[in-house]
């Protein structure tokens, strides 16, 4: 799974920017830049953004498998 394409593309169709979703969970816009770079994020992490994006962590990680 390529979490940082699944957090990309869940932006993408929730409308939202990496801004938006930095101020959401409380992180800085930088750490979110680098999350949607990397492959890989924590549980912890993709929880608090599926929750800010309204979905489940399993439809969040769906989409980095789709991507492929």
């Amino acid at each position: 799974m390529d979490s940082g394409k699944a957090i990309s593309i869940a932006l993408v169709k929730a409308e939202k920017t990496k801004a938006d979703l930095a101020r959401g969970i409380g992180r800085k816009p930088e750490t979110i830049y680098a999350m949607c770079k990397a492959k890989s994020a924590s549980t912890n992490t993709l929880k608090r953004i599926a929750d800010y994006l309204g979905m489940t962590v399993t439809e969040l990680v769906a989409l980095g498998e789709d991507a492929k």
